[in-house]
């Protein structure tokens, strides 16, 4: 799976989101964009292909935040500002 893969929907916060159950041990990436995310631009567009980066988070199959398991570089249960490319690493490192 990658990054292009992904099936966005209209979000309730404005923007755009998508949900995978990736790897075996049941784990859930999402993805987000859209003014009230960490995303660039930060503002709701018109489509996911006008954003640059985008709000990211795991959930384990008991819905606890575990971004901070993978991504070491924040301080809050999403991680922001993530460019496709770091979401495709994510993806294989998980799959």
């Amino acid at each position: 799976m990658e990054f292009k893969d992904l099936k966005f929907k209209k979000q309730h916060h404005g923007g755009f989101g998508a949900t995978v159950e990736i790897g075996e041990k049941g784990y859930t990436l999402s993805v987000q964009c859209g003014e009230m995310v960490y995303c660039t631009p930060r503002k709701n567009c018109t489509s996911p292909s006008k954003y640059n980066s985008f709000e990211i988070a795991i959930i384990d199959p008991e819905g606890r935040f575990i971004t901070d398991l993978f991504i070491k570089d924040h301080d809050e249960e999403v991680a922001g500002w993530r460019s496709r490319e770091q979401i495709n690493e994510l993806l294989s490192y998980l799959t």
